[in-house]
This record gives structure tokens, C-alpha cells and sequence, in this order.
């Protein structure tokens, strides 16, 4: 897949942004269609629980759609098993399962510990036709197994989401990690307590953004 550059004065409506992702990322016009699908459950259901700000439904296909899609690239092309912590309103996990089904079967698990948000994730996953697999506990009561990708947004700080991490890791897993303008305070914290290499990739939809990818991450010896 090719990836643009960050265009900070690009044009961000639903019209630019689904051209885009046929364009760049391959989605196809049944997708797009799934997304739309997503995007009215959404609206729906935003009033009645707390799944996103309501400022930003108005830009849902830049926020949240373009925010999640952009770390499909940065995966391994033969990775196959996902695991999405804290999915919430199904940011990013929602969507990187319509986007890797399609192209590869892929399996994406959401844990979510709010039942009233998983209930909305299964009404949203119906919607869409896509099948994900929906974890409806605390992330530290379910039973890990290692995966090629975990992904979370919005959800902890880094040095707690490598912790969360670790169980799930395999020898090839990447880690892709949507963080804001605290990334380097929480590298710099992280680093005390674990050993990885990691890159940052620059978010293509919040100039403030970036998705964080890390990999042969462990424990530094000594830490808890």
C-alpha cells in the first residue's frame, strides 16, 4: 500500500477522505459502504452512552475512520491475528477488521471491560457484516496467547500498555500504538522499565498524533 505524507491543510470531508482511502489504501466501494453502516449505528448510539466526544462525530470519517486505517501499512503484510485492548467505541479494531477480512481473513479480537460498549460493538459488527471476536471483561482477566499485532488507542499510558503487552507477544509481534503529543514523555518513562526498539510513524489524520510501533520489547531485569 502506498501512504502520503502528514497533509496538514488537505481537504478532511467524508468525500476527500473515503477518495483517499480507495486511492491510497485499496479500500474497496463495499467497504466504504460498511464504514457508512458504522458511522450511522455510531450516531445512534453516541447519545445514549459514552463511546466518543460528540465533537468529533462530526468528522468521523477524518477522527476516527482515516485515525484507525492508517495503521493497517505500517503491519506486517503476512500478519493474520489482531488483538485491539480497550476497544471501546471499536477504534481502531473495528475497522482494521473490515479492512484485513477482505484482504486476508484476519481475526480480530476486541477486549472491552463496559458491557454497554460491547453491546454496542456487536450491534455495530452485525451492521457492518464483519466478524470480530468480542472479549467483554478487564484486559488482566483474559487468558493471552501470543498474536502478530496489538493495537490500542486512547486506552493507557505506554509504559502500562507494554505490561498489558507482554503475554501477548510472539517473536514477531508489533506492537502499533495511536498516541498524541506525550509520546516522547511516555518513551522516556517506558524505557525505565522495558527494553524495545521503536519507531514513531507521524498520524496522517491529527497533526498532534502518531502511531507508536514497537517491537522485541521486554522487561529490563529488575523492574516490576
Amino acid at each position: 500500500m502506498r501512504v502520503r505524507p502528514p497533509e496538514l491543510n488537505r481537504d478532511r470531508s467524508p468525500e476527500a477522505v473515503q477518495a483517499l482511502l480507495i486511492s491510497d489504501y485499496g479500500v474497496s466501494r463495499e467497504t466504504i459502504e460498511r464504514f457508512l453502516a458504522y458511522q450511522a449505528i455510531l450516531t445512534k448510539w453516541a447519545p445514549r452512552i459514552n463511546l466518543v466526544g460528540a465533537s468529533t462525530l462530526g468528522s468521523f470519517w477524518d477522527r476516527h475512520i482515516l485515525d484507525s486505517a492508517q495503521i493497517l501499512p505500517l503491519a506486517r503484510a503476512e500478519a493474520r491475528s489482531w488483538v485491539d485492548f480497550g476497544s471501546g467505541a471499536g477504534f481502531p479494531g473495528l475497522v482494521i477488521a473490515a479492512l484485513v477480512q477482505p484482504l486476508n481473513g484476519g481475526q480480530v479480537t476486541l477486549i472491552e471491560a463496559s458491557t454497554k460498549r460491547c453491546g454496542f460493538l456487536r450491534e455495530a459488527a452485525r451492521a457492518m457484516q464483519v466478524q470480530v471476536d468480542i472479549i467483554n471483561d478487564k484486559l488482566e482477566n483474559v487468558k493471552p496467547r501470543p498474536v502478530d499485532i496489538i493495537t490500542a488507542r486512547a486506552f493507557t499510558a505506554l509504559d502500562r500498555l507494554l505490561a498489558y503487552a507482554e503475554p501477548w507477544q510472539g517473536p514477531q509481534t508489533q506492537a502499533l500504538f495511536s498516541k498524541g503529543e506525550e509520546v516522547s514523555s511516555e518513551l522516556a518513562q517506558a524505557s525505565t522499565n522495558w527494553l524495545f526498539k521503536s519507531t514513531i510513524h507521524p498520524s496522517l489524520s491529527d497533526a498532534r498524533g502518531c502511531i507508536i510501533e514497537i517491537t522485541e520489547c521486554q522487561a529490563r531485569t529488575g523492574s516490576t
